[in-house]
Parts: structure tokens; C-alpha cells; sequence
């Protein structure tokens, strides 16, 4: 498990009711139809995401292909650290 995935586990145990907590999420659930996170819960977790990995996240960016699984969200997490890099690089010179 990548430490993304684990602090995005974290985070939604913390934050969002999960009906049996024993029951591990799997990683490609989707979290809106499994009822997981509503649509406020989807507003908090790309808050999140651009607050603790110093993101932003467009507008055309909020797809499910990018926000409604752990791995969707893995994956485009590690994508925007990679292509952010530099930019983020540029600002703190």
C-alpha cells in the first residue's frame, strides 16, 4: 500500500461512516454509489487533497475517473504530484 492510499484510507475512516467497519473498502469501489461519500463529502475530499498534497484540482478534473475510488484517486494524486513538481519547484525559488 502506498503512503497516498493509506492517508487517503485514513482519511475517509475518519471523516466518513463506513456501515461495517471490519470490512475492508476495496480499493476500486466507487465511494459515491456504495454510498460512502455524498456530494459534501466529495467537497471535503478534494479539500483535502489540494491541502495536504499542495494540489489544485480543476474543475474539469472532478470526473469519477479521477475522484470516485481509492485507486482512481491513488492514481490521480501520484499523476498531479508528478506534473505539479516543477511548478511547485519554480515558486519556492
Amino acid at each position: 500500500m502506498s503512503l497516498v492510499e493509506s492517508e487517503l484510507r485514513s482519511f475517509i475512516g475518519d471523516n466518513f461512516f463506513l456501515a461495517d467497519d471490519s470490512k475492508r473498502l476495496s480499493g476500486n469501489a466507487s465511494l459515491t454509489r456504495d454510498g460512502i461519500i455524498d456530494s459534501v463529502g466529495i467537497v471535503e475530499l478534494l479539500h483535502f487533497i489540494e491541502t495536504h498534497y499542495g494540489i489544485e484540482i480543476t474543475d474539469d478534473e472532478t470526473i469519477p475517473e479521477n475522484i470516485d475510488s481509492i485507486d482512481n484517486i491513488v492514481r490521480y494524486v501520484s499523476r498531479k504530484l508528478e506534473t505539479d513538481a516543477p511548478r511547485r519547484e519554480a515558486q519556492a525559488s
